[in-house]
């Protein structure tokens, strides 16, 4: 099943539910996707859920993944805060590292609703 996300304005967040296979095209493809919707919609928070995906990516894979989602936030004039939630092998929070190291206030969750929490604390 390929890649697959289901977006849902609640409150402020940007709600973003994804399923399906990893793969790293299809990841930057709706990342970049995702960047969009909260440009359009002028949303500052984004919460990803990944709980649903299955397989993982190479370190590679996630360091260019992290890489190229902050240069396309910088391209859009784009500081979120942008919280994962996911889980081994889909997620080990390396790409979200990377963001880090570049600037993103992101964070990485086991569950929604602490990353809901965290969003939370942040101005809408």
């Amino acid at each position: 099943m390929d890649l697959h996300i289901d977006n849902e304005l609640q409150g402020g967040v940007l709600l973003v539910t994804a399923s399906g296979s990893l793969a790293f095209d299809a990841a930057l493809r709706l990342l970049k996707q995702v960047c969009d919707t909260a440009k359009e919609k002028a949303v500052n928070k984004i919460l990803v859920n990944i709980l649903a995906v299955e397989g993982g990516l190479s370190t590679l894979e996630r360091y260019s993944l992290g890489t190229e989602v902050v240069a396309y936030l910088q391209q859009r004039q784009m500081n979120p805060w942008l919280a994962f939630v996911g889980k081994p092998p889909a997620s080990n929070g390396f790409a979200v590292l990377v963001g880090q190291n570049r600037g993103v206030t992101t964070e990485m969750f086991s569950s929604q609703q602490k990353a809901l929490n965290w969003l939370d604390k942040w101005p809408s």
